[in-house]
């Protein structure tokens, strides 16, 4: 039931955005895009509001405002600078993504001990489950919604905006003034894209920088959607088709899902489907008074044969999907003794290596998919939105544990989840998210393993390699909370030495990577000193291109980089991370409750060089720092009185 009424939930959220855009699409003619900034924006204003204590009502209203204006500028660069609205749009968004960050402060903001919309709700609740007390106040507000709006469209400025729309010149013959029209439409529309941003937020129990990328699709497929289903034209049945739209593409999303589909294909499928809605949608009759099918898919139509043959087709395949659907549903719904949820954000090296290594050591522990246990792994292709409906459909298929893997998805559960075990893994901190106060004291239902990089001893190892005054760079994405931490972190560390200068690059994507680390060599830094960032260590090698011409070594934390072309590497290696989740999930399912198991620190520190950058380098590595070193890459290595030339394998050597 959670994931259908979920899927509910935040299809009545999402129909504000779906609105907005079925303002600027449908009765502007205006292609905006600002909604992919606005709805975050809405997001950072109400979050920053309500922990600093505000009412969320007053919160939700700020996030309108914000959102209105982010519509207003791009609609005034579009009518005053004879801008093209789509480009208009993009710089409004670009420009939204330093400004939300500017807002927050920081890249997430936790509100799970905030007071919101939705906590206030649980307190008036007269006993219903959770998910369907929300369902049922959500479906009275947007009946308001409905006819308000409808109403809205019937006055006099609803229907000025409509004439705007449909015929510009006409409407300007009329005296409406077509450039001020378009400025109120289209803030409107970015108003109501922030109310939903701010209700988002609130539902799922944080604000996040990075959730508003794709909005504008999800807003366009569910207009498309809505219309699809409602064809009628009065203003009444096309304000509803925007609300059916967007509940219709949640739903789409939950089924998807619940039958096994891969979250990365999400995004996809929601293309494609698109695509295909829009070239049905004009070749079914150009116009209101063509409402027949193309003239070759009519003639072919009334072949009566033809018309069998398609529709004995149409069953068998009906018959064939539904026979795999239920083969597979009985497989995953056998019963088994244990079920074992496990979401991970996205797909990345750290997060793929702790899910290997979690299904390792559960299988080690005697939990196997083919014996005892269902093991379920899901992905969420980055999108944090999908996690909610994920974690809805293991409390659907009522797992014993839920697996986090990432803080995202973290965050989402433990707002989410109360009455069932949340394990969580690959977490840098977990109290920043509001998880507990202390290792002991912590949420009930919550418990994991988590550890942020000892940055103070990642530049003791530098300072120890490249002895007197240095000048480190660091590249960092601003957009991600541990990213950030972590650089706090050091620029701490770099404070004891008064002869350590830091010098910092911000990135928002893969691709800025290389840039930023070109412009840190011009400015003479002496080494790169990289802290957990999963966009940097994903585009690495960007950084050892810029660094070879200078030949200026690199440090970093992750470990299964350092043959890649770091010199060194103080980190952590994450399959203990997935080793010791596993081994609280086995605690948690022999029955201990997960309010008496302290949160775990990583317990496998390595330090690690890599001799053949060190001589590419000309860099001397003293025999106390191989001492020190749990991890040697190249070079002729002596361990034990035996010598190995491993050329590029990692040899252990303590």
């Amino acid at each position: 039931m959670e994931l259908w009424i979920g899927a509910i939930n935040l299809g009545f959220l999402y129909a504000f955005m779906t609105m907005g855009v079925f303002i600027t699409f449908r009765i502007h003619d205006f292609p905006d895009i600002t909604v992919d900034g606005s709805f975050t924006a809405g997001a950072a204003v109400a979050a920053v509001m309500m922990a600093a204590g505000v009412n969320p009502v007053l919160a939700l209203c700020a996030a309108f405002i914000i959102g209105c204006l982010a519509g207003w500028m791009t609609a005034l660069i579009h009518t005053r600078f004879q801008v093209n609205g789509l480009l208009a749009g993009i710089l409004v968004m670009t420009a939204l993504y330093s400004i939300n960050l500017h807002i927050m402060g920081r890249s997430n903001i936790p509100l799970l001990n905030q007071k919101t919309l939705f906590s206030w709700l649980s307190t008036i609740n007269p006993g219903l489950h959770p998910e369907v007390w929300i369902v049922l106040v959500l479906f009275v507000v947007m009946t308001g919604f409905w006819i308000l709006m409808s109403l809205f469209f019937k006055t006099d400025l609803g229907i000025a905006m409509r004439v705007t729309g449909n015929n510009p010149s006409m409407a300007a013959a009329n005296g409406i003034n077509v450039g001020r029209m378009t400025l109120f439409g289209v803030a409107l529309a970015n108003g109501f894209t922030g109310i939903s941003g701010a209700l988002v937020a609130q539902y799922q129990g944080f604000a996040d920088i990075g959730m508003g990328i794709g909005t504008v699709v999800i807003g366009l497929a569910a207009v498309i959607i809505g219309e699809s289903v409602l064809k009628a034209t009065s203003m009444y049945a096309r304000v509803l088709s925007v609300i059916i739209g967007a509940i219709i593409f949640r739903l789409m999303i939950a089924f998807a899902l619940y039958v096994g589909m891969n979250p990365i294909d999400l995004k996809l499928l929601t293309a494609v489907f698109v695509l295909l809605t829009l070239i049905f949608s004009k070749s079914v009759g150009r116009g209101r008074e063509s409402r027949r099918l193309i003239p070759w898919f009519r003639d072919v139509y009334s072949n009566k044969r033809v018309r069998w043959s398609f529709g004995m087709l149409m069953v068998v395949f009906v018959l064939i999907a539904l026979g795999f659907y239920l083969v597979a549903r009985k497989a995953t719904t056998t019963e088994k003794q244990f079920k074992i949820g496990c979401v991970q954000l996205a797909d990345n090296g750290l997060l793929n290596i702790t899910r290997d290594s979690l299904v390792d050591e559960l299988n080690r522990l005697g939990y196997r998919d083919e014996d005892n246990s269902t093991i379920l792994l899901e992905n969420a292709a980055g999108d944090l939105t999908t996690v909610n409906t994920i974690i809805d459909k293991f409390i659907r298929q009522d797992v014993n544990v839920i697996v986090t893997i990432s803080t995202g998805c973290t965050q989402v559960a433990i707002n989410k989840v109360k009455d069932k075990p949340i394990v969580f893994a690959t977490v840098a901190n977990p109290f920043i998210i509001e998880a507990g106060r202390s290792d002991e004291e912590h949420l009930p239902n919550v418990t994991g393993v988590y550890g942020w990089v000892p940055m103070d001893k990642t530049l003791e190892l530098v300072r120890e390699i490249r002895p007197g005054p240095i000048t480190i760079g660091a590249i960092w994405d601003p957009a991600q909370a541990n990213s950030v931490f972590n650089v706090d972190q050091l620029r701490e560390a770099t404070k004891v030495y008064t002869d350590v200068k830091f010098v910092g690059a911000t990135i928002t994507n893969s691709a800025s990577v290389y840039e930023a680390a070109v412009s840190l060599v011009q400015k003479g830094i002496d080494a790169f000193v990289l802290s957990p960032d999963n966009i940097v260590y994903s585009a690495f090698e960007a950084v050892v291109k810029a660094s070879q011409s200078e030949k200026i070594p690199i440090f970093l934390s992750d470990v299964e980089r350092l043959g890649d072309g770091a010199l060194a590497v103080l980190g952590y290696d994450y399959t203990t991370s997935g080793i010791q989740a596993a081994g609280l999930v086995d605690r948690i399912l022999k029955g201990e409750s997960p309010n008496n198991i302290p949160f775990e620190r990583y317990k496998k520190l390595t330090i690690g060089i890599n001799l053949d950058v060190a001589s590419k380098l000309g860099i001397a590595i003293s025999d106390e720092i191989k001492a020190q070193a749990n991890l040697l890459i190249g070079g002729d290595i002596v361990d034990s009185g035996h010598k190995h030339n491993i050329g590029d394998v990692m040899l252990q050597v303590r």
